[in-house]
């Protein structure tokens, strides 16, 4: 017999859940891949990786505080819908769709998976609530899904704390506060789903481009994630008014040592850019670095942790946490760089071919969301952006500016050329 398992939301994952009941904040890593495999493979290798994960199992009950907590719920299966698409790229189009179609964190579980299969080819959508993940251990999820497709199996995990178990704060400080009446009410309601889609743009560069972005990065003195920031402020420019700003998510699991288990733990920062008559790409991209210098040390990520904790304490609800993501956090473009995925190409029958995401709303009015991840040495860019703004080739004009920085002579004159 299984023990449920009870743990309160922290500062962050509680700003989530406020969140979700105004606006969508969960979001998908998207995995293609080669080969088919029967559907009593893919439940059973759900299973598996429920299993692991503990928040996989999770909704989001009121304790006898009516402070908001995780509660497993160990009888609950993923959900899985398997689609036969009529071409390799329809799945975008279901997926868009999905994008707006919330989670109820009153029912368990928070994800979801959909399968698309077209020809001996496959594509895995992992869906999940932003309370219990980030991009990053998303994307762990998705290595330890398709290698339970191959009968590699992971050791369970234990629940994984909260940022702000990392911090002095009373442990039980956010269980005892209780959420007010509106949001009380929200959260026994199934959010609806919005009348509107996302848009979704997909580009993989090429190998040979993606090892100049990362050695030219390098002998320049920035970061791939620098880079790719110059190259957005050069892009976006051309839509956006200065000063354009950026939200650059990090992950906090590096620094805090937590597991490769599905969780929340990262932090972020708004940097905005106003391009100088003369700044050459490089000189953007060493800005960019420059400015997130510290957003991984300990001091600084128990301090957001703890500063968000307080605004929960303030009595602040999901309309003033919709405000405060309006204000505090405002920008243009969320950039999100998961990195290289420490993880093979090869799972069996299924060989991986392309990862994309995460893919995440920002949760800010017209902003859009560029994330990079790189496997087996390709980088693959995705933007996600509302309905009802223009269609813009963002992705296409980072790459032109990319190749071009990354040629011998480049400044910031001969990329506005190719604009």
């Amino acid at each position: 017999m299984s023990t449920q398992i009870r743990r309160p939301l922290g500062g962050f994952e509680r700003v989530f859940w406020l969140l979700n009941q105004k606006r969508p904040v969960h979001f998908a890593v998207v995995a293609e891949v080669s080969g088919t495999l029967p559907v009593e493979t893919w439940e059973n290798a759900l299973t598996a990786v429920q299993q692991q994960h503990p928040l996989l199992s999770v909704s989001i009950q009121l304790n006898e505080n009516k402070a908001p907590e995780f509660v497993t719920q160990s009888t609950i299966k993923i959900p899985l819908r398997i689609v036969t698409t009529t071409s390799a790229t329809a799945w975008i189009t279901d997926v868009e769709q999905e994008a707006v179609n919330r989670f109820h964190a009153a029912s368990a579980p928070l994800t979801r998976v959909v399968l698309y299969e077209y020809k001996n080819k496959t594509v895995i959508a992992l869906w999940a609530h932003h309370a219990i993940a980030d991009g990053r251990s998303l994307s762990y999820v998705m290595r330890d899904l398709l290698n339970a497709t191959n009968g590699i199996y992971g050791s369970p995990y234990a629940m994984p704390p909260s940022i702000d178990d990392f911090t002095d704060l009373p442990k039980d400080t956010l269980s005892q506060f209780p959420a007010g009446d509106g949001d009380i009410a929200l959260h026994n309601q199934a959010p609806e789903v919005l009348n509107t889609k996302m848009q979704i743009q997909l580009l993989k560069l090429p190998p040979e481009l993606s090892r100049h972005i990362i050695q030219r990065a390098k002998e320049e003195g920035t970061t791939v994630h620098g880079a790719f920031s110059a190259a957005l402020i050069l892009a976006g420019n051309a839509w956006k008014p200065q000063p354009i700003r950026i939200f650059t998510p990090s992950s906090a699991r590096e620094t805090l040592g937590t597991a490769e288990t599905l969780n929340l733990c990262t932090a972020g920062r708004v940097i905005p850019f106003n391009i100088e008559t003369g700044s050459s790409f490089w000189d953007i991209a060493r800005y960019a670095k420059q400015k997130l210098i510290g957003i991984n040390l300990e001091d600084e990520i128990l301090g957001f942790a703890k500063s968000i904790s307080g605004l929960i304490q303030s009595g602040i609800n999901a309309e003033g946490i919709e405000q405060f993501t309006d204000t505090a956090l405002a920008n243009e473009y969320m950039l999100t760089n998961i990195g290289v995925l420490p993880f093979s190409t090869d799972f069996g029958k299924l060989q991986l071919e392309a990862f994309w995401g995460p893919l995440t709303i920002t949760g800010y009015k017209d902003s859009e969301s560029v994330s990079i991840a790189t496997i087996d040495g390709v980088i693959h860019m995705t933007l996600l952006s509302l309905g009802h703004q223009q269609v813009n080739q963002v992705l296409e004009f980072m790459e032109q500016i990319l190749i071009m920085a990354c040629s011998p002579m480049s400044n910031l004159k001969q990329v506005q050329n190719i604009l």
